[in-house]
């Protein structure tokens, strides 16, 4: 067998020519990868220099895959991500990255510090902008990003800091108007927290730069929001005669030419700015706001239209608003078209949501509008134009628990939300709720010391209060009220709505001549005001028991205002007190005939029904119940009402077809129809099978709206037909916490805490409920109860 060589040289060539091949291919990836970065990024620099923004992000991500410490790349990067529209979430994570990427690169990078700051600030961020801005600020000083440090600092209530910084600025660059501005707006909106006055820093941006029209600017806007128009247009006037070359700063004096509802004028520096800049995306967003409060149809048109065409390379941020002015225009299609277009472009769902609720109120579908709105929060926007057009539009449909709850959900988002307090008090009014409207229309006050509507609602309150409890009016409470009123007088003159407390005022006191003679006085003063002169007059003449005069009025307003709901309710009212059932039907009936809108007919209906249930004709109340419902198939109230007929209750097949109806129009996160079918299981002979249905939907009505004390009462006595005591007893407790002088609550606690032999707590409740004068027929039963219980016969007499 012949001996086998191992080849040596060859096996040597070949492992370096491996070698060779191996470094030739690292090297050859290597070069190309370099010349595909340098590509790209000579690609990137020409897509960003021609704003075309996509192409710039991707071109510049791909050469900074390769180069990852190329921090002017990285700004670039960054800046072309927030230029993207639609703007998502993603560019705005994106660009973050790459501005914080940047700055680790090469902390010099002042650009980026700014723009990665402003961010933080408009996300609601205000922790990681103070980091970013000190830091940068620690090696190179910007006047402005001292700003928005004070600013950063401010939102997280560190007043003294903020002050500090912002005084710094005005010392250092007294040329920085918008640090003035800064300064005294928080010391507008906290002036406990600081020694000086607003006021005293607007003056100083003037003194400072006499020369400056955004000086005069920001201090017009201070002096109109303290209801100063005077002084407000001196200064807009100094300031129309200043050089307002700056776009910026001529769109500023637009903005306050609107508030001051100087509409001409505005729109003459709008021409201006057009002129100059006409793709200025601010410029379309003063104009549309100029358009919607003209409430010139043509004239949104003509916006909506003009601004699609100068902004057609990049429409995506004023389309939304474009989209709106053609709503309210009355030109859905075009509209439609919008968010049409939206949609494919594929806008934040928050923005398109909102736009498809804006068709279906202008429509008139309501329930499709708040089914929207709905989604729109959920995705995001959280605004309080949002939570207030969907507080409107579940008024519309009659849920008036929803609507509360997303002002408070607002308020609990936004604590110093002025709309949010005065919306909530204006809603609570109509309830009779006065000691939370007193609460909230305080806090408006004290967010809007110079408005006068909360000081109106608030002191309206007080005399309604004083109305529940005449035993606890005092010489001071009546002069604080006085002294309040004489303010507001100075300062609206003549204002109806004041002389108006002054009235009501005294009819509490029972100074019914002073009440007649100021009722003739504002006969003479105010006659455009005679509708509510005529109520004012009739519920006068009801107070002294003369309720045939007050009738008599009130059948005259009527035929003067036919389309009034208001004297209707109160003529049916007074009807019905008099028993005189075929007059109050008659007048309820020709009223809905009369007014046809869902809302009105909505509210007269269930009038007439509980009437007919009162006079006991509840076969009359089911017929009309039903009738009303064909004709308002969408209105859940009137379903829910339908529910309470013996007719339905009796006939299971038809209280599931309504609860389902509900349910459809609800959807299945509504609160209504889960309120309904549980209150149906309780009822109903299977209890013990339902009760973890029941528990489950009430639960899920809780954790959705933690103020549904209807759905917490309905849980409570859910438990105590179980015998679940204890949980009984804290439900009832949670919600007497949060209605202390609740009789519903109080009663049926009371009574659970006997079962379980707590007596010495449902003594202390029931002596409570006597010292505040709360009483019932089932709570003195009770009463009586704790009295025989304890052997006191002499006071267990009394009670009987």
């Amino acid at each position: 067998m012949p001996k086998r060589y191992f080849n040596w040289k060859l096996a040597i060539v070949l492992v370096i020519s491996a070698a060779v091949f191996s470094v030739t291919v690292i090297g050859l990836y290597n070069w190309r990868k370099a010349n595909s970065a340098e590509q790209a990024f000579i690609l990137g620099n020409k897509a960003y220099e021609e704003q075309n923004w996509v192409e710039a992000t991707e071109q510049l991500g791909r050469y900074l895959q390769i180069k990852q410490d190329d921090a002017t790349a990285l700004v670039k990067y960054a800046e072309a991500q927030m230029h993207i529209r639609p703007r998502k979430r993603g560019n705005i994570q994106q660009a973050i990255v790459a501005y914080r990427t940047a700055l680790r690169v090469d902390d010099s990078q002042a650009q980026a510090a700014l723009k990665l700051t402003e961010i933080y600030l408009t996300m609601g961020m205000p922790g990681e902008a103070e980091l970013i801005a000190k830091r940068q600020l620690e090696k190179s000083q910007d006047p402005n990003l001292q700003r928005m440090l004070g600013v950063a600092l401010a939102q997280q209530r560190k007043f003294d800091e903020a002050a500090e910084e912002l005084k710094d600025i005005c010392k250092e660059h007294p040329e920085q108007v918008l640090a003035y501005e800064s300064l005294g707006r928080l010391i507008e909106r906290y002036p406990d927290e600081f020694p000086d006055q607003a006021a005293t820093w607007f003056d100083e941006a003037v003194k400072n730069n006499p020369s400056s029209a955004l000086a005069y600017i920001v201090r017009a806007g201070y002096h109109l929001r303290n209801n100063d128009r005077s002084r407000a247009l001196a200064d807009i006037n100094i300031a129309e005669r200043q050089d307002l070359s700056d776009s910026s700063v001529r769109l500023r004096l637009v903005g306050e030419l609107i508030n001051l509802n100087l509409l001409d004028k505005a729109e003459q520096h709008l021409e201006a700015v057009y002129k100059a800049t006409p793709t200025d995306q601010n410029l379309w967003q003063f104009w549309a706001h100029l358009a919607q409060q003209s409430q010139s149809k043509e004239k949104m048109l003509d916006v909506a239209e003009k601004g699609l065409k100068e902004l057609s390379s990049q429409p995506w941020d004023f389309m939304p608003t474009a989209a709106e002015l053609f709503i309210q225009s009355g030109h859905r299609e075009r509209a439609a078209d919008c968010i049409l277009q939206l949609r494919q472009k594929d806008a934040p769902s928050a923005i398109v949501a909102n736009l498809e609720a804006l068709m279906a109120a202008d429509e008139g579908n309501f329930f499709d509008a708040v089914r929207y709105w709905q989604q729109s929060i959920e995705a995001g926007n959280k605004s309080t134009q949002v939570r207030l057009a969907m507080v409107s539009a579940l008024v519309q449909i009659g849920d008036r628990q929803s609507a509360l709850q997303q002002l408070y959900t607002l308020l609990a988002e936004q604590p110093d939300s002025f709309e949010g307090h005065l919306i909530l008090a204006r809603m609570l009014t109509q309830s009779g709720d006065w000691a939370e409207v007193q609460e909230h229309a305080a806090k408006a006050m004290e967010l809007a010391p110079t408005n006068p509507e909360p000081v109106i609602l608030y002191l309206r309150a007080r005399i309604e209060l004083i109305g529940e409890n005449p035993t606890g009016i005092n010489a001071q409470i009546m002069q604080e009220i006085e002294k309040r009123l004489s303010a507001l007088n100075k300062t609206l003159p003549g204002n109806f709505e004041i002389s108006s407390l002054r009235l009501e005022l005294m009819m509490q006191q029972g100074n019914f001549t002073g009440a007649q003679e100021l009722i003739n006085l504002l006969k003479k003063e105010h006659p455009s005001e005679a509708l509510g002169i005529a109520l004012s007059e009739a519920e006068l003449l009801a107070a002294q028991n003369k309720a045939s005069q007050a009738i008599s009025i009130l059948d005259k307003t009527i035929k003067k205002f036919p389309d009034a709901p208001g004297p209707v309710r109160y003529l049916a009212i007074l009807l019905y007190r008099q028993a005189n059932q075929a007059e109050c039907e008659k007048v309820l009936k020709d009223a809905m005939a009369r007014m046809e809108q869902p809302v009105i007919q909505r509210e007269l209906g269930l009038m007439l029904a509980q009437f007919y249930i009162q006079w006991n004709k509840t076969d009359q109340a089911y017929t009309f119940l039903t009738t009303l419902s064909q004709n308002l198939p969408n209105d859940i109230p009137i379903k829910r009402q339908l529910l309470l007929c013996e007719q339905v209750i009796n006939d299971p097949e038809k209280t599931q077809q309504l609860i389902d109806q509900i349910k459809s129009l609800e959807g299945e996160n509504g609160w209504q129809w889960r309120y309904e079918q549980a209150k149906v299981l309780f009822l109903d002979d299977d209890f013990n099978n339902n009760y973890p249905k029941i528990i489950s939907l009430l639960q899920e009505n809780i954790l959705a709206n933690p103020n549904d004390q209807t759905s917490r009462m309905l849980l409570a006595r859910t438990y105590d037909k179980a015998g679940e005591l204890q949980l009984a007893i804290s439900t009832y407790r949670d919600a007497l916490n949060r209605s202390p002088d609740e009789l519903r609550i109080i009663t049926p606690l009371v009574a659970a805490l006997y079962k379980t032999k707590e007596y010495e707590q449902a003594e202390q409740l029931l002596n409570r409920a006597s010292q505040e004068k709360l009483q019932s027929a089932q709570l003195q039963k009770l009463m009586l109860q704790n009295l025989l219980r304890r052997g006191q016969l002499d006071s267990a007499s009394d009670v009987l």
